[in-house]
């Protein structure tokens, strides 16, 4: 009899608390979405988001002007109009690399195993 008394009680316990932790989570779950809260939230995300924006296209600009100068300095290289020529020693030429060198029906691989045959 005591056992079934102890149990019931814990379990009434367990039941009571776990009710009551249940209802405080719905409680701050709603709370979090009131119109309210909501607006605040959305104003702070703006107001980051605003931010973001503006120093995403700062470094954007300052990439492209970059690039710019990067690529105007190139093509001056390349195309040279005034009464010197700049100081600027020519690239080396890439050697090539060798190509195949045909070979004879009778040499080669594919030669020595149609002889054996």
């Amino acid at each position: 009899m005591f056992k079934r008394i102890f149990w019931m009680g814990t379990g009434i316990a367990v039941g009571a608390s776990g009710a009551f932790w249940a209802k405080r989570k719905v409680e701050e779950t709603v709370e979090q979405y009131l119109p309210e809260q909501v607006a605040v939230r959305a104003a702070a995300t703006a107001k980051g988001l605003g931010t973001t924006v503006r120093a995403a296209a700062a470094e954007g600009r300052e990439a492209m002007r970059a690039t710019e100068a990067e690529l105007r300095a190139k093509v001056d290289a390349r195309t040279f109009v005034g009464e010197a020529a700049p100081d600027k020693e020519p690239k080396p030429a890439m050697p090539r690399r060798a190509g195949r060198v045909a070979t004879h029906a009778g040499t080669g691989s594919a030669g020595r195993r149609r002889a054996r045959r």
